[in-house]
């Protein structure tokens, strides 16, 4: 499902809410993204989200978002 085309406008604007929203929209694929393979001292396998690369891929969408320039023609 798409976003409205008035949040990704109002996002680009600086619109706390609005970035706020694309950020839950995506919620789900930065997990994705930031899960890692951890091993323990016995060669056990866990899966877990790396919070550094989750917060590191977030931050880069709302410098993203931000510098987002919207032309209307």
């Amino acid at each position: 499902k798409l976003l409205p085309y008035h949040i990704i406008v109002s996002a680009a604007s600086g619109d706390v809410e609005a970035i706020n929203r694309i950020l839950k929209h995506y919620e789900g694929y930065i997990a994705v993204l930031s899960t890692r393979k951890l091993y323990d001292e016995y060669g056990n396998v866990y899966i877990a989200v790396d919070m550094e690369l989750k917060g590191r891929i977030r931050e880069a969408i709302m410098k993203m978002i931000l510098e987002f320039d919207i032309k209307i023609e």
